[in-house]
Parts: C-alpha cells; structure tokens; sequence
C-alpha cells in the first residue's frame, strides 16, 4: 500500500514540475536535487576506496571467501 502511496506522489509531482513555467523555479529544483543526489563513495578515505577497489577485483578474479569461514575465524 505505501508502494502505492509514493508512486501516486511521484506522479503528481512529475505533473506539478512539467506546468512549471518559471525558469528559476526549475532551476532551483535541479539545484535542490543535484544536492540531495549523495554518493557514499566520497565519504570514503583514500584507503577505504582502495581496499573497496581490491575486493571487487579480487570478486572479479573468482577469488572468494566462505562467508561462515570468515566468522568461525573472528569467534
């Protein structure tokens, strides 16, 4: 039922932006959501992205791990 409820809000917002008329206003929106688009990637340090780079060539290369041997090694 929420499903419902945000795609209903998604569609009146999309009909409410394309009657928009005022360029400021849809430049302030493209603004307003250029800044709440976060990607979690540059939050990270220099070394967390690389250790994330090694995993996924690592992943890529078919070298991987058990996830229940990795925890009966830390228990």
């Amino acid at each position: 039922m929420e499903n419902m409820d945000i795609k209903t809000e998604k569609y009146a917002l999309i009909e409410y932006i394309t009657q928009i008329e005022d360029l400021s206003i849809i430049e302030k929106l493209k603004e307003f959501v250029k800044a709440n688009d976060h990607d979690f990637w540059n939050d990270l340090s220099e070394d967390q992205k690389r250790e994330a780079k090694e995993g996924m060539n690592d992943l890529d290369s078919g070298l991987k791990f058990d996830y229940e041997d990795v925890l009966s090694k830390h228990r």
